[in-house]
Parts: structure tokens; C-alpha cells; sequence
């Protein structure tokens, strides 16, 4: 299942840290609003990434069911994220 988002994270200018904590609760909230009846228990991002366009990097997402999967994200032209569903593992 793709699921896919983009949200301004923060108005940074250049090459501002992307707070991490901050998109793993959108893409979380983001989930959650887009499968019906979905809990996701946790999402993990790198917390090292540039704000800079073309940056991309690869989160854990956890459901409560246990049910793990990989979310891509990438940084647009414009600044903002945008995420979407990679895969799942089991």
C-alpha cells in the first residue's frame, strides 16, 4: 500500500536541520489519517538531515500490530517533505 504526503516541516531557510521529532509525528499523524484503522506505534528518522532540495532518506514505521515498513522521504525543490510507504516487513 503507498501511502504518500507532503508537509512544510519548517519555514527554514538553506540548509536547516529537519527536526526529526517533528516528522515522525506527521508522517504518524499523516499514516494513521490515510488507513482506516491503522496504529502506528512508532516512526524513526535519521536526525541528522539538511533541509536542502533533492535530500532524501529512509524511516521505520511500526504498527501496533507489530508490522514494520520502510517510509521514503525527500526533500522537494520547494523545501518541503514529502514521504510515501516503501515497503513492509514483517
Amino acid at each position: 500500500m503507498a501511502v504518500c504526503c507532503a508537509a512544510p516541516l519548517l519555514a527554514a531557510c538553506g540548509s536547516e536541520p529537519i527536526d526529526a521529532a517533528r516528522l515522525e509525528q506527521r508522517i504518524k499523524t499523516g499514516y494513521e489519517r490515510q488507513v482506516d484503522g491503522a496504529s502506528v506505534q512508532s516512526v524513526t528518522c535519521p536526525a541528522s538531515l539538511k533541509r536542502e532540495p533533492g535530500v532524501t532518506a529512509t524511516c521505520r514505521l511500526t504498527l501496533a500490530t507489530g508490522v514494520s515498513g520502510t517510509v521514503e522521504i525527500r526533500v522537494r525543490d520547494d523545501k518541503k517533505i514529502e514521504w510515501k510507504v516503501a515497503g513492509a516487513a514483517g
